[in-house]
């Protein structure tokens, strides 16, 4: 493969992460709407959010979300919890899950074993919000998953 298409094929996964569909989950509305304004400023057509846990799973089966923002600590159901069922149905197989929370080292290892692909720390910046969404479809990609 040439350089020139090499670097047209990067451009491309990144430009098609702009189309992609986001579901933000958690339980502080504020967070939400922060974060989906941050998005939706970056250039991400297709933002969504739930901030009850126990409609989560109803809301990935309507909406077949590309990546879940996905937060830790959330009353009635844990996001590790909701991680897990995520991953125990193999119809979300191509779903990006990233944790989106202040929890410690011990809540980041647990998720990245259940399954998740990153961790964004709180708070969140745009620009670390976005370069991680962003390095994350492209991993995804690489990996097959998207």
């Amino acid at each position: 493969m040439s350089n020139d298409s090499t670097i047209l094929e990067k451009a491309s996964v990144v430009l098609n992460v702009f189309d992609k569909k986001i579901l933000i989950v958690d339980d502080i509305e504020l967070v939400c709407r922060v974060v989906s304004t941050q998005l939706a400023s970056a250039g991400f057509q297709s933002v969504s959010q739930e901030t009850d846990s126990r409609s989560v799973m109803e809301t990935i089966g309507g909406l077949k979300p590309d990546m879940i923002l996905l937060d830790i600590f959330m009353p009635h159901i844990s996001g590790l919890e909701i991680l897990e069922k995520i991953r125990a149905d193999e119809t979300n197989d191509h779903i990006v899950v990233l944790m989106l929370s202040s929890a410690g080292a011990d809540e980041q290892y647990q998720s990245l074993e259940l399954g998740a692909l990153g961790f964004i720390q709180k708070p969140i910046t745009a620009v670390k919000l976005v370069q991680t969404i962003t390095s994350k479809f492209a991993i995804a990609h690489r990996l097959g998953i998207q």
